[in-house]
């Protein structure tokens, strides 16, 4: 672990999603009746059920799946579902989207971690690389494909992530893992250590971590993170329970292009924080569950920016740009769900959230900008017979931003088979604008010879803009056929969006002889297609998942249809040859397309990356394994810009227990 980190631990509060109870005759019945062997889900409705009985379209990445993968970045696992786009922007800087309409700061994917959202109030998006979680301490990941407002409110636009880490009691010991390149291109050194412990109703987790990557060649672009956390889980009583975590993480990243004035070459200082308490407690009938969360993230990144304005003889220009920011989070969210015999569950709760910004760059003062949020939601599930279930909700959100929303999903599932289900699922959704959409204002300060110390004004928000809005409409079928051991889920869908957040020239010029751009509702884009995962064993110990999207594009904004690829896929495919020796390999395609706000030649060419992974286990009690895995072995490919060339890495990892 690199010597220049310090961690610094704040305090907050969590509560874990809320599970019904499981143990219930009722509702044991009625799911086993639905593909008894399928995952349990948490994430869709907030109420647990078989993943044939979710009112969304739902993927699920298991311990499994990620460790078979190879990955070394949580980013990497999401090649593994259909219809998502993963690509980096800088070798420290990961980007993920659904379908497309991708740039560094995707706003319209809402991010959870063991449901606390990690979503970043000042520029957007998810800080990937610099995230307070290690992959090891990973259980499994509930991605929802589409709209899930209802029961996260906005931002759960086109999709909905939930990172599901590990109980403590789960990890009890010490374990390790150490991961490098073979000093080629990137130079890779990853470090991973977690002890456990458990007495009587008590049980937590230390995990330390560090990665170290000097990303692509010819690009500033390293990154150094070193990340810790603390999870303690502890049962007061027989009907209640708390969880405890808390976390930081400390980055030095390097950034910046040569000989470009407002982006010169430095390094970025960033931190992560958070602290979280769950309280749940389960009756025979009900749960009620209480969650307080708060996050922080501080960013250093300031330099001076040298210029000419176009006069004759050209005037010097030196402008200070400070991009550095602090962003903090805090959400108390109350949860209850009721069982009304065997036929009728509900769920229903709400939230009061505070998000603090304070950013010269965006917001031009140095003072803490707040935006304050409450939202109600509710969700009814009906069984009718043995073969309908439906599920309606609604959420109620009024922000401090704009004007109180609702955002209704209805959901129709009907057994047409023991082993085939259908869904119908109609939704719609809110993206609400940022601090800096509604109220920014960026201005650099500039010396000049020929006028002197001038403020130049690059953009500013719009204190009347609404909303994105989106409409949905899917359907799906999945099945599940046991003999064969093959699962399939089809999703047929269409869905349109309507007053795009998007950057407008106000017609006025700055000093420079730039565009002044304010935020705007302009353009709509209607997205429909095809997406299918399938799932088989052909053999006794070889697993297979695979998936493919197809989608057809009409955009008033051509930058919008470009970023939206035709087709993607993936295959990944898992072979257990005995208890020592096991063979993975992942393939993933993407057709072409580009990136939101780069340049016009910035074409991203169909990319084809193939990863193998050989595990060879030498004791199966402690887990002790060498793995060796190769990425990108078919070919290089450029990745989000075309000056990132994606080259074939080579990673040798050792990982054990004691």
């Amino acid at each position: 672990m690199s010597n220049r980190c310090i961690f610094g631990l704040t305090c907050a509060l969590i509560l874990c999603l809320p599970t019904l109870a499981s143990g219930t005759d009722s509702l044991a019945s009625a799911e086993a009746d639905f593909f008894d062997e399928a995952p349990i889900i948490l994430t869709a409705s907030r109420m647990s059920k078989p993943l044939a009985e979710s009112p969304a379209s739902v993927s699920v990445i298991d311990r499994h799946m990620i460790e078979a993968s190879g990955a070394r970045e949580i980013t990497d696992l999401f090649r593994l579902i259909p219809g998502f786009i993963v690509g980096h922007l800088s070798g420290n800087n990961s980007v993920v989207t659904y379908h497309g309409l991708g740039d560094e700061f995707p706003r319209k994917m809402q991010v959870l971690v063991d449901g606390r959202s990690v979503f970043v109030p000042s520029f957007g998006g998810v800080p990937w690389s610099n995230l307070p979680l290690l992959l090891e301490d990973i259980e499994r990941i509930e991605i929802i494909r589409g709209p899930n407002a209802v029961t996260y409110g906005a931002n759960a636009f086109l999709a909905t992530i939930n990172i599901i880490t590990r109980h403590a009691a789960e990890d009890f010991g010490a374990r390790y893992s150490i991961t490098a390149s073979d000093n080629s291109n990137p130079d890779i050194k990853d470090a991973y250590l977690r002890l456990g412990f458990h007495h009587e109703d008590l049980d937590w987790r230390l995990s330390i971590g560090t990665l170290s990557d000097d990303g692509f060649a010819n690009v500033n672009d390293s990154g150094d993170i070193d990340k810790v956390n603390f999870r303690l889980d502890y049962l007061s009583s027989s009907n209640q329970s708390w969880t405890f975590q808390i976390g930081s993480s400390s980055s030095i990243s390097g950034t910046g292009e040569p000989n470009a004035f407002d982006d010169i070459e430095r390094d970025i200082d960033a931190t992560n924080s958070y602290l979280n308490i769950l309280w749940e407690r389960n009756s025979i009938h009900s749960v009620s569950s209480i969650r307080l969360t708060h996050t922080e993230q501080e960013v250093i990144d300031s330099f001076l920016a040298d210029t000419f304005l176009a006069t004759t003889p050209p005037t010097p220009v030196t402008a200070f740009i400070d991009f550095g920011r602090v962003s903090k989070r805090t959400d108390l969210e109350l949860i209850q769900s009721q069982e009304f015999g065997e036929d009728l569950r509900l769920v229903y709760g709400g939230s009061l959230r505070k998000d603090r910004v304070k950013s010269l760059f965006l917001l031009n003062d140095f003072n803490f900008h707040d935006v304050d949020t409450a939202r109600l939601f509710a969700a009814l599930e009906w069984r009718l017979g043995q073969n309908w279930l439906f599920d309606f909700g609604t959420t109620l959100e009024d922000s401090s931003l704009t004007e109180r929303k609702s955002s209704p999903r209805l959901s129709i599932i009907h057994k047409l088979k023991p082993n085939h289900a259908f869904r119908f699922v109609a939704s719609k959704a809110k993206r609400n604008p940022i601090l800096f959409e509604h109220s920014g204002l960026t201005i650099f300060n500039a010396d000049t010879i020929l006028f002197g110390n001038v403020d130049v004004q690059i953009s500013e928000g719009n204190p009347n803009i609404e909303p994105e809005n989106i409409v949905s409409y899917e359907f799906g079928l999945r099945s599940q056929f046991k003999d064969s051991r093959v699962s399939s889920d089809v999703k047929l869908f269409t869905y349109r969006i309507s007053d795009h957040i998007v950057g407008a020239p106000t017609g006025n010029l700055n000093i420079l002889g730039s565009s002044i751009e304010t935020t705007a509702n302009q353009e709509s884009t209607r997205v429909s297609g095809l997406e299918l995962a399938l799932d088989f064993s052909p053999i006794p110990n070889l697993d297979i998942k695979s998936g493919f999207s197809f989608v057809d594009v009409e955009s008033t904004k051509d930058d919008f249809e470009k970023s939206i690829p035709d087709k993607s896929a993936f295959i990944n495919a898992d072979y257990r040859w005995n208890s020592r020796h096991n063979f993975s390999a992942s393939f993933y395609y993407i057709d072409e397309m580009q990136w939101l706000a780069t340049p016009d030649i910035n074409v991203i060419q169909p990319i084809r990356k193939l990863d193998l992974r050989y595990a060879y286990i030498f004791d199966a009690r402690s887990e002790t394994r060498i793995e060796l895995i190769g990425q990108n072995l078919l070919e290089s490919y450029n990745d989000y810009f075309l000056d990132n060339l994606a080259e074939p890495v080579f990673l040798l990892r050792v990982s054990g227990g004691f």
